[in-house]
């Protein structure tokens, strides 16, 4: 008898500790078009991130989620007056850390430098684009020292108003090289059939994936830090991430 009561303690105690997600219909997860992260293929929103935040939710027993894919701007405005209940991607910076609950990151990132193929100067350090023309994406998150360096006029830059062309623009020899997050340049490389094209330079610069809550929703942030404790520790979001990699040929 003791042992069923302590039972249904136990039960009650963690509904009671939920509540406020649970009570929900479902949560809306928003983010803006970028593959491989968030993004929208053959008429259906889908995402390596979009995957991963559903599997550390489940693990925080909930499994009903709704896809928002809109622009950078109004996504963020739709989180901010409470349309969607999350945001993923989410880079740091001191601003949003003011606004928002990040969450550990839940992947690692990686910015990398492209060339066309025969380019004889070696990159390996940001320093190496020195007198270079190098495109740049608006509106993407670039990593400090590549903003300073663009900033102090270490090399020239060539916007690009997106990352496909960013790569249009180097194929035909607009800009001398590109900085590009990784997984986007093995997706649209793959499907604008440019391999063969360019060459992966050295460089390479991790930058984190954080998912975005309100300061007030501390309820949905707790229960996501503990899915995303329980996804990492049983190898969910490493079997998501490898499974990604293989299907979109991600170095």
């Amino acid at each position: 008898m003791k042992t069923h009561i302590l039972i249904c303690l136990i039960i009650l105690s963690a509904l009671i500790q939920s509540r406020v997600v649970f009570c929900r219909e479902a949560i809306r997860i928003g983010a803006s078009p970028y593959p491989i992260s968030t993004f929208e293929e053959n008429g259906e929103v889908v995402g390596l991130d979009f995957d991963i935040v559903e599997a550390i939710l489940k693990e925080a027993g909930i499994h009903s989620t709704i896809r928002v894919l809109k622009p950078w701007k109004r996504i963020l405005n739709d989180l901010d007056i409470g349309n969607v209940d999350m945001v993923v991607p989410m880079v740091f910076t001191k601003e949003r850390e003011k606004t928002y609950n990040l969450t550990p990151s839940i992947r690692p990132r990686y910015n990398i430098v492209l060339v066309n193929k025969g380019f004889r100067h070696p990159i390996n350090t940001i320093f190496d684009l020195k007198g270079l023309i190098v495109g740049k994406c608006d509106g993407y998150a670039y990593q400090t020292e590549f903003l300073e360096a663009a900033d102090n006029n270490l090399f020239e830059t060539s916007y690009c108003l997106d990352n496909k062309m960013g790569l249009q623009k180097l194929k035909a020899g607009r800009s001398q090289a590109l900085m590009i997050g990784e997984d986007a340049a093995c997706y649209l490389i793959k499907t604008l059939g440019f391999k063969n094209v360019f060459e992966f330079t050295a460089y390479k610069a991790e930058k984190a994936s954080h998912v975005g809550i309100n300061k007030s929703d501390t309820d949905l942030y707790d229960i996501f830090l503990k899915g995303f404790k329980r996804a990492k520790e049983n190898g969910a979001i490493e079997r998501i991430i490898k499974q990604w990699k293989t299907d979109y040929a991600i170095r």
